[in-house]
Formats: structure tokens, sequence, C-alpha cells
């Protein structure tokens, strides 16, 4: 019994020291800040386990750890990007107005508009002379943003960086994704995660989902084509298609979602669901201020914000006012995120507008009773853990998605910002503050939390698995592999068609002369 004991004691640190000190190579080449927040606490973590942690991205730590590494990218798009005028939205072109045409102009629109972001990306970091250097490097795996570019692929693929990659991904999966593990992305029930469905989808939604799929998968073959041509252009060589480097080299993806908020979906063992990776659990000191005017409310605060992304003092007037006069009609005191506000807030009724929040700490808060927020993932990921019920005023991307998916989940509702009016937003408050829905956000909350490990934690195993098997151990489905026609069958049911053809045939032939010979010969007697 010792000497099992003891073998198995050796397994264990045998397999614990091949996942220590590993070279990690963490690739991020999205400008958006909110992207990353998902990502730092992982390589925070790693770090704080020993691995030497090398970082290219456009956002360096503050205080990083003595063994993390920053090669910071420079900007390949102008930072006024950053901000986003809430007037740009008031904007409608006529075909919008028809119901099939909505969200397939709405879904293709922005997609699109990654497409010149990604280029140029692309062509920005390949003329970098820190990202060549850090690539130089060996690595034991590398974490990869999971997004609307594959051009760091091909770079590794250059520099002759053979190591597995653990995908990574701020929202939900992409449409293009699915392949590279040979998960089943069927648009009767999954829809696109620009869309405003669930899995429960009309007719229409369907076909829009079908179409939409098309175009989007489509479209990203063209960005991986044009990033090839980029990369052998700029290093005189050649380099596999990017869809195949990343099949070949991609072990697990980690995403940003979790089912009892984003909703079922099919998975495998490569797809690693960690929504809730970037919380921070620790208990924070509130400004005075505003740790004041909670106390102060006696029937509870609202929390309005519409994210880091969107500029809320852009709104127009005339929506201003619809939101306040909303928001006047409430017992409850309101804190909005407002950047025109003053150093410590500005007042106004049962208003405080705030230049800045600290949005989880608040959400945590026992005063906080609802959240209107614009349905960007953080925040709606903040508001389960917290257990606080929702009004979502989507804006783009994946945000009418991820309302969609918290109104099925029964602890939020939605207004669209183009319907946004007085009456819709009251009407929508008075449901997130009912007693029905306050409790079910707490239960909903619940089942969220209840998980094998938290999703930081998750996330942390599933890299060190890829650093200790490396590709040793595939977790994607034999249908990555398989060619459409066998992954469909229409190979076997060609061959069942023929067979029953043949069959048919077959059985008409012999009928034919059983009935000759039967019937045939007694007509001839007759006729004699």
């Amino acid at each position: 019994m010792r000497v099992y004991t003891f073998m198995i004691v050796l397994v264990a640190l045998a397999t614990h020291n091949a996942g220590d000190c590993a070279r990690i190579l963490g690739l991020f080449p999205h400008t958006g800040k909110s992207h990353f927040m998902v990502f730092e606490p992982l390589l925070r973590a790693l770090a704080g386990r020993g691995h030497h942690v090398t970082t290219v991205s456009y956002f360096p730590l503050k205080s990083p750890p003595a063994n993390y590494t920053d090669v910071v990218l420079e900007a390949a798009v102008q930072e006024g990007l950053s901000s986003l005028d809430l007037s740009m939205f008031e904007k409608s072109n006529p075909l919008m107005k028809v119901p099939l045409l909505n969200t397939i102009i709405k879904n293709i629109f922005e997609i699109e508009m990654t497409v010149p972001l990604a280029l140029a990306t692309c062509e920005s970091i390949i003329r970098q002379s820190s990202v060549i250097e850090a690539l130089k490097q060996k690595y034991d795996v590398l974490i990869v943003e999971n997004f609307n570019s594959d051009c760091m692929l091909g770079l590794t693929h250059v520099f002759g960086i053979e190591a597995p990659i653990v995908g990574i991904s701020s929202s939900a999966i992409f449409p293009w994704t699915y392949g590279r593990f040979g998960l089943p992305d069927n648009p009767s029930y999954i829809p696109l995660l620009t869309s405003p469905y669930t899995s429960n989808m009309t007719f229409m939604q369907r076909l829009d989902t079908f179409i939409s799929k098309l175009y989007v998968n489509a479209l990203y073959h063209m960005i991986q084509k044009r990033e090839r041509d980029i990369i052998e252009k700029h290093f005189s060589v050649k380099i596999p298609d990017l869809e195949e480097i990343g099949k070949k080299q991609t072990s697990v993806l980690l995403v940003n979602t979790f089912h009892t908020l984003n909703g079922v979906r099919p998975t495998l063992p490569a797809i690693i669901e960690v929504g809730g990776m970037h919380l921070d659990h620790s208990r924070k000191v509130l400004p005075s201020y505003i740790e004041k005017f909670l106390n102060e409310s006696e029937h509870g605060v609202v929390l309005l914000s519409f994210g880091s992304l969107l500029k809320t003092s852009t709104i127009p007037k005339y929506k201003e006012d619809m939101i306040v006069n909303a928001l006047g009609k409430l017992k409850q005191q309101v804190i909005w995120k407002f950047e025109a506000s003053g150093e410590e807030g500005t007042l106004t009724g049962n208003i405080l507008r705030v230049k800045w929040l600290p949005q989880y700490e608040l959400l945590k808060h026992k005063k906080i009773v609802a959240f209107i927020t614009h349905g960007g993932l953080l925040g709606m990921t903040e508001a389960i853990s917290a257990g606080k019920p929702m009004v979502v005023v989507p804006f783009f991307g994946d945000q009418p998605a991820n309302a969609a998916a918290a109104a099925e989940a029964g602890f939020a509702t939605t207004v669209p910002y183009n319907e946004l009016t007085e009456e819709r937003l009251t009407k929508a408050l008075e449901f997130a503050l009912s007693p029905e829905t306050q409790l079910n956000a707490r239960r909903v909350s619940s089942i969220w939390h209840d998980r094998q490990a938290e999703p930081l934690e998750t996330a942390v195993y599933w890299t060190e698995r890829v650093i200790r098997w490396g590709l040793h151990a595939p977790l994607h489905s034999p249908a990555r592999d398989m060619p459409l026609y066998q992954i469909a069958l229409l190979d076997v049911i060609a061959t069942l068609a023929v067979a029953i053809s043949i069959l048919l045939a077959l059985s008409w032939y012999i009928l034919s002369k059983v009935f000759r010979l039967f019937f045939g010969s007694g007509s001839k007697l007759k006729m004699n």
C-alpha cells in the first residue's frame, strides 16, 4: 500500500513539474480595452504561479509581476475610436424597417466594420521590431485571442513556433471558429452572436441566421486570405492557409460565457466556458461620496452605465430627457455614469451623475437594486454574479444577443436604444424592480455560481493542462477533419438511394414478368 501511495505521489509531482515555469506567449492584437480586461486576470494568475509570461498587446499592465514582459503594440487606429458618439445610433437605413433585412443588414454591417481594423492591425504589427523579437523566442504554449483576425497565427508560423495554442474569446463563439474544432453550428437553433435571438427562433429568424452565417463565414475567410497575402508579401515566404494553422495548433478555446446566462449550446472537451474569469471578488473601498449617497437612500439605488466604449454624455437631448423623466418617477435613487459630470458627481433630483464608478463593487452592494446597462458581456456577467436584475438597452455587437439570453433566463428585460421611450423605460424598470424579478435574479445568480471550480481557476487549469500534454491529448471532434459529404452522410444517402432504386427497378421487373406469366397467357386463350 505504501509503495502504491509513493508511486501516486511521484506521478503527481512529475505531472505538476511538467507545467512549472513554462514560457508563455500571449498574443492580443485587438484594440478593445474591454477584451483585454477579460484576459488580464489569467495572465496575472499564470505569472503568479511561476510561469514566464510575455504579452503582445495594446495594454501594458500596471505593476506587472517580475516574470511578466509587456510588448506594447503601436496603435493602428486613431484613439478617437475608443469612445462612440451616441448620436450615430440615431441614423437609420430605410431598408432596416424591413423585418428580415433588418438584422441581416445589421449583422453584415457590424462584421464588415471589423475588416479594415483587422487588416490595418496586421499591416502595423508585422512592421514592429519588438513583436518580431518576441516571436523569435521559444515558447511552451501560446494564448491567442480569437476574434476578428488570424494574423498572429501566420506570424507564429513564419518564425517556426510550433507550440500548442490556447484560444481565448471575450465573447460567445464566432461562426468561423466552430469548424476549427469540428463543433456543429446549426443555424436552426444556434443564432449569430450579433443577432437578438435565442435558441427558440421563428422561421424568419432561422432564415435570417442561415443567410447571415453564410455571409460572415465567407467574409472571414476573405480576411484570412488577405492577411496571409500581407504576411507572405512582407516576409517573402509562403505559409499555409491560416485556418489550417488554427486547426493544427489550437488545443482548447477558453470562452467568456457560461450557459446559465448565455444559453445552452453544443460543446466539446476543447470548449471551456470561463464566464466570470475577470471578476475580482475582493472587497474594495467605494469613494466616500458614493458610499454616503448609497447609505442615505431609503429605497435602494438603480445603477445606470453604458460601459466604457459608449460616450454617454453625447446622448441627444430628447433621449436624455426621456431617461431623466422615467428615472425621476422612481422612489429609488439613481447613479448614472455620465462623463460630463463634476469630479464628485452632479446631483439633480434623485439622479447622481458621476464621471467614473467602480461598477462591480457597486453591483455587489446591498443598496443596488437594479442595473440599466447596454448589454456588454462584462457588465452583464457582473450583474448576474451579484444577483441584480437588469434593464438592457443594447446598441451593437453581441449586446442584443446577451440581452435576449438574459431576458429568456427571466431576470432582465430589453428596450433597444432606437425604441427607447419614457413609457418603455418606465415599464421596464417596473419589471426589474418587482419582487418576482428580484427573487429570480438571486436564484439565477446562485445557479450561475454553482460550478466545480471558480472560472479563473478553470482557465488556469486548462492552460496548464495544455502545457503538460500539448497536442498529444486532442480534444476536438473527429468531424473537424472530415469532408462535408461525410459529415452529412451524403455518400451513405446516395448509396442507399441507388440501392433502393435498383431494388425497386428489380421488383418492378419481376412483378411485370409474373403478371405476363399469369395474365398474359390467359388473355391469349380467351381470344382464341
